[in-house]
């Protein structure tokens, strides 16, 4: 990149190359270019058209950021991307939706193509992030929007997902919750299940299977273990996704990923051995079973220990 004066405009080209290939027109006039310039880099394939008023480098990659982007360029700095938007630009798995979703103030109107606009009054102090420079809604408010389109389980995953990124604290999705009143698109109900499911000291593991049994094991009322639980030998350190250490009893295995290499599966079993030796007894689970069967299961071991 070429280096910028204090004193200079950045070229449309700079400017573009921290915003996703991206230039507004509004850039491009204060660089010195007319409207019929522009027009020209259009015609002549050095630019092409992406929302109005703003315009991609050619060869620039179409990639969705850029989409979103281009969305917050071209429309008031008080409009913000929220829904399945704001969840993919904080890294959150969630169905993607064919428009994109934007919270607006009660008096802004936004008729853009491919934009769906949500007026809302609520914004509260800290719903409002950015990412990559890009304005969307925190993962609290994301969860709070995405509560009436999302199946529980779905919702479940996306609030557990920020809770092991830290980007959510159950505490503060529980204070939130209980003043949120029901509201077109939102659902308290599903809200109120996933804490549910999510009693104070829940952990989400590091895998969708270890939020999963945290959730069986609470709900069933079984002893809590010790999540992430260290132990040594020599000079080597292991942790185990749930123990119980007084009952020399171990939740870990085929059930909590996948290996991506052999030599994973080789720890796995070096581990294994070291705790058997010890004295430990496994339980070994896996996802496809169910949580009647998971929870028989662990209460069998632990009467038996």
């Amino acid at each position: 990149m070429r280096p910028e004066h204090h004193d200079a405009q950045p070229t449309p080209e700079e400017w573009a190359e921290r915003h996703d290939g991206l230039f507004t027109h509004d850039v491009a006039r204060a660089a010195g270019l007319s409207r019929q310039q522009i027009s020209r880099r259009r015609t002549s394939g050095r630019a092409r058209g992406i929302r109005r008023g703003v315009s991609a480098i050619g060869g620039a990659p179409s990639t969705r950021r850029q989409a979103l982007r281009a969305v917050t360029l071209t429309t008031p700095s008080d409009v913000v991307l929220s829904h399945e938007a704001a969840a993919w630009l904080l890294g959150a798995p969630c169905p993607a939706d064919d428009l994109i979703n934007v919270v607006v103030p009660p008096h802004r109107v936004v008729r853009v193509p491919g934009v769906r606009a949500h007026r809302s009054a609520t914004l509260e102090d800290g719903d409002v992030t950015s990412r990559s420079g890009i304005r969307c809604t925190s993962p609290l408010r994301t969860v709070i929007d995405l509560s009436g389109r999302l199946t529980v389980a779905e919702l479940g995953k996306l609030v557990d997902h920020f809770l092991r990124q830290r980007l959510l604290r159950l505490e503060d999705l529980r204070g939130r919750v209980s003043r949120t009143r029901p509201a077109p698109g939102r659902s308290v109900r599903a809200l109120q299940q996933v804490l549910r499911d999510r009693i104070p000291g829940y952990d989400p593991g590091e895998s969708e299977l270890e939020g999963r049994l945290a959730r069986i094991i609470a709900r069933a009322g079984l002893p809590s273990p010790a999540q992430q639980h260290r132990v040594s030998y020599g000079a080597t350190r292991y942790r185990i996704d749930f123990a119980w250490p007084d009952r020399k009893l171990y939740l870990e295995g085929n059930g909590f990923g996948w290996h991506q290499l052999s030599s994973d599966l080789d720890n796995d079993a070096t581990r294994q051995n070291e705790l058997v030796l010890d004295g430990w007894r496994p339980i070994e689970l896996t996802w496809r079973m169910t949580d009647d069967y998971i929870e028989t299961t662990l209460r069998r071991f632990l009467a038996r220990v």
